[in-house]
């Protein structure tokens, strides 16, 4: 019988597929939890190796989901984003790259490109071991992963941020949503910077991304302008990544939660979630 030590092992690594996979926090719980209490009901010599077999079967769990949620996420309304998760997370393995900018990336790709370069990102599995799990040929295997490498491997180039970047960061906009002068934060945006914003049709937001700084320095603006007197805001690390997270003042209740992408230039990339069912999750935290 699997040891309670075994399981909490396993998890952070089985979370991790499964959230890469299907973008949703309660989702990878849910299959990682059914996974596992499966695998506890199992006899001790049914599984040989226990972490390729745990892996498989949340990646499996994952395909499933996402083919049972294709016409739901080809229909949505506007930006479709992941899930932000909080940083560091209690079952993530840290080790692995949950950014949104790699997250996009993974997005591009078929459920079944991803589900192949992240098995072997993740484990080095050969290609007859993939292709015996995807009952496909190890030919196709290989160029599906391939392929799959290719369209991320240009964009996976990550920075580290200097402690005094990340503070002239925090303080800027920090008086800009208490003060309403966001002229310091808006000389941190890049001239190409894009604006994602996920409202899910639910809630008022830019339904296509927003590329230029004119353009999204406009869009910040007139957010400060019509909702910064109703809201409170915190920092805090979401997806790896500096956040600020928006709450109605009255309700206390999360509104929005705003992820940056920074390199050594700036701000590239603002990743607005606004979808309250994407922040659920959160309202705990």
């Amino acid at each position: 019988m699997p040891t309670t030590d075994a399981v909490n092992t396993y998890r952070p690594l089985l979370f991790s597929i499964a959230y890469r996979m299907t973008g949703e926090v309660m989702t990878s719980e849910d299959i990682v939890q059914d996974t596992l209490t499966n695998w506890l009901s199992r006899s001790p010599d049914s599984v040989q190796d226990p972490k390729a077999y745990l892996a498989k079967s949340v990646m499996n769990a994952s395909l499933n989901h996402l083919s049972a949620v294709k016409r739901q996420r080809e229909a949505y309304k506007g930006t479709w984003l992941p899930e932000p998760i909080s940083w560091p997370h209690p079952v993530l393995d840290a080790k692995l790259d949950i950014s949104y900018g790699f997250l996009l990336l993974l997005e591009k790709l078929s459920p079944l490109e991803r589900a192949i370069f992240l098995l072997k990102e993740s484990f080095e599995l050969d290609y007859a071991e993939l292709a015996d799990q995807f009952d496909i040929t190890e030919a196709n295997c290989r160029q599906l992963y391939h392929r799959a490498k290719e369209k991320i491997a240009s964009s996976t180039r990550r920075f580290t941020i200097d402690p005094h970047h990340q503070q002239t960061l925090l303080e800027a906009f920090s008086q800009a949503s208490t003060t309403g002068d966001i002229d310091s934060f808006m000389q941190l945006l890049k001239t190409d910077v894009v604006l994602y914003s996920d409202g899910g049709g639910k809630v008022r937001t830019a339904i296509n991304p927003l590329f230029g700084r004119t353009v999204v320095e406009r869009y910040l603006r007139s957010m400060i302008e019509k909702r910064g007197a109703a809201l409170t805001v915190r920092t805090a690390l979401i997806n790896g990544s500096i956040a600020f997270l928006f709450s109605d003042q009255d309700t206390q209740l999360l509104t929005t939660v705003m992820v940056l992408d920074i390199d050594e230039q700036g701000i590239g990339h603002i990743f607005s979630l606004r979808n309250p069912d994407k922040l659920a999750h959160l309202q705990k935290n």
